[in-house]
């Protein structure tokens, strides 16, 4: 059941930075014990989505004091609860898994699961709970008479009525008996109920997913947070996350977000913007990233700008890399990419003659990718430097085209 309005792809790579997270972030993760017989049994259910039979498995595996992996049978407890439908269920095992195992590797997942669950009843004030900094806590209330109720998840609780206008001032009446109290407006559903009272999630991937949920509906609110996010130099990771979801979003403001990534951030963070800037379809996007590459001095940025505007096939921006750059290996890339957009073709016809010696095997490469058979075989006839003549046949070789095979079989 994915996150509405969240595609898989970015789904999988949140997923995977909550793993990432929980390695990296000074958890201890003990090697798991082998898994009881009803924990098995269990997840042999869980494959075949048999969920009723799972969820008997695992409730009496979560009872049962010898059992080593708690905080795992509670985690797929969660998840059956939630497969089947009853997610009330799957919240309540989730505070219960937070509260019994604050330090388990199995929290981060359940709480992206409460994101998911969130998500689909449609509940922002729950994602902006998780997604939002935890303010100072309020002070407890008196409690109130009778047994406490469990609030239901998936019924919005009403706001409270406006108060009444205060009456005028009246003369003392006499003493009559006490009229009714007044009946107290229900209270909202009790945070607990979906983040089990810890102070905030256990890492920042689960706040980049709530934020996710939010971006399309509160999209002034939130892209500011994931900016802030997406710059922040200590910490590429969970940056990275934070540029794939202002990426997904159709909003410009999120698009020059991330372009203003793909100047300013880390490294790591710089390439992972271009990346996704490359696949805007803004026609303005390719001058931004030349003034990426302008800017840029790693070679390792300047070879990602290469790559977003090859998949742009922005022959043009390309060319004028190949005749400007004086690394060769962003040079190269930027020649052998030009072989993948089909008008490049004259370009690199006229390439060979005008490119650094030490780049030609880069423009033959690119003519091979560019099945451009005439200009090999042009090389192949006149090039005077032996080894790269033999480059253009091999290259002819591997090309296997009519007139390739017919070059060289008349010159052998």
């Amino acid at each position: 059941m994915p996150i509405m309005g969240m595609d898989m792809r970015m789904r999988t790579f949140l997923m995977a930075g909550i793993a990432a997270a929980v390695l990296g972030s000074g958890i201890a993760v003990a090697s798991p014990a082998p898994d009881s017989k009803r924990l098995a049994q269990a997840k042999e259910n869980i494959a075949d989505e048999q969920w009723t039979r799972a969820i008997a498995e695992l409730k009496a595996a979560a009872d049962d004091p010898q059992e080593k992996n708690r905080d795992e049978v509670l985690y797929w407890l969660a998840h059956s609860e939630h497969q089947s439908g009853d997610d009330a269920a799957a919240l309540q095992t989730i505070v219960r898994l937070e509260r019994e195992s604050p330090a388990s590797r199995w929290v981060p997942q359940a709480q992206s699961m409460q994101v998911e669950i969130a998500q689909g009843m449609q509940r922002d004030d729950v994602l902006w709970l998780i997604a939002a900094r935890p303010a100072p806590p309020m002070p407890p209330r008196a409690p109130m008479p009778g047994p406490a109720v469990a609030p239901l998840p998936r019924r919005p609780h009403a706001a409270p009525p406006p108060p009444s206008p205060t009456p005028p001032a009246a003369a003392p009446a006499a003493p009559s008996a006490p009229a009714p109290a007044t009946p107290v407006p229900p209270a909202p559903p009790a945070s607990e109920f979906w983040v089990g009272g810890m102070p905030e999630p256990a890492n920042q991937v689960v706040r980049i997913e709530a934020l996710a949920g939010l971006i399309d509906a509160h999209s002034d609110r939130v892209i500011p947070l994931l900016k802030e996010i997406a710059l922040d130099k200590t910490r590429p990771g969970e940056a990275r996350q934070a540029v794939l979801v202002l990426a997904r979003s159709p909003r410009p403001e999120a698009h020059n977000t991330v372009l203003e990534v793909a100047r300013a951030g880390a490294e790591p963070v710089q390439i992972a913007a271009i990346r996704e800037a490359g696949r805007f379809q803004d026609m303005n996007v390719s001058s931004e990233l030349m003034r990426v590459y302008q800017a840029a001095g790693a070679p390792n940025v300047k070879r990602q700008v290469v790559t977003s505007l090859g998949e742009r096939k922005d022959d043009a921006s390309l060319l004028r890399i190949v005749k400007t750059e004086s690394d060769s290996g962003v040079r190269d890339t930027a020649i052998m990419t030009l072989g993948r957009i089909p008008t490049a073709r004259p370009q690199l016809r006229l390439l060979y003659g005008q490119a650094p010696a030490e780049s030609r095997e880069a423009v033959m490469k690119a003519l091979l990718a560019a099945r451009a058979d005439d200009e090999l075989i042009q090389i192949a006839s006149t090039e005077k430097n032996p080894v790269l003549r033999q480059r253009a046949r091999q290259q002819l070789q591997l090309l296997a085209t009519a007139k390739a095979v017919k070059y060289l079989t008349e010159n052998p």
